[in-house]
């Protein structure tokens, strides 16, 4: 790999950003992660193989990927949006244990922590609403859930003052 100058620095990047970059990235296989700055380094070509916009786009869906199946709530068409993103597993779980630990190599700064936990979904279960209606045969059973990808975009507009 070689080291260009570049506008892009480690923490200025979210945690998710740094798990698309590495994915993107010549990033060695999982059982060789690398050195912090090998990492650091795979962090900054993956970055600047996307371009932020498109950067910040996969990092938004990935999170959002993240909230929704830990809530049981991604669908059929999700899951094939997300494999088809991201096809390498292995590899996504190797980029995101090197981004965990690049954080606490590298920290991160307060612009990338006021988005950190920026999620984008468009075609999310709640249609943009905030809330899924569970249904059930039994009206008993049937719930409502709040959506964790649009309440966690309400909550960072609110904390970023917008």
């Amino acid at each position: 790999m070689t080291t260009t100058p570049t506008n892009v620095t480690v923490p200025g990047l979210t945690a998710p950003e740094r798990t698309v970059a590495l994915y993107a990235s010549d990033m060695a296989t999982p059982a060789t992660l690398g050195t912090p700055d090998l990492v650091r380094a795979w962090i900054v070509q993956g970055a600047e193989r996307l371009g932020t916009a498109e950067l910040r786009r996969l990092a938004e869906f990935f999170h959002g990927f993240f909230l929704l199946e830990m809530d049981g709530m991604v669908t059929p068409a999700l899951l094939a949006r997300h494999e088809q993103c991201f096809p390498d597993m292995s590899r996504l779980d190797a980029a995101n244990a090197a981004a965990a630990l690049s954080m606490r190599v590298h920290g991160m700064s307060e612009t990338a922590r006021t988005r950190n936990g920026a999620a984008s979904m468009d075609d999310c279960p709640c249609e943009g609403t905030g809330t899924v209606d569970i249904d059930d045969p039994d009206p008993d059973l049937s719930f409502t859930l709040y959506c964790p990808v649009h309440q966690t975009a309400t909550a960072l507009r609110i904390r970023a003052g917008v």
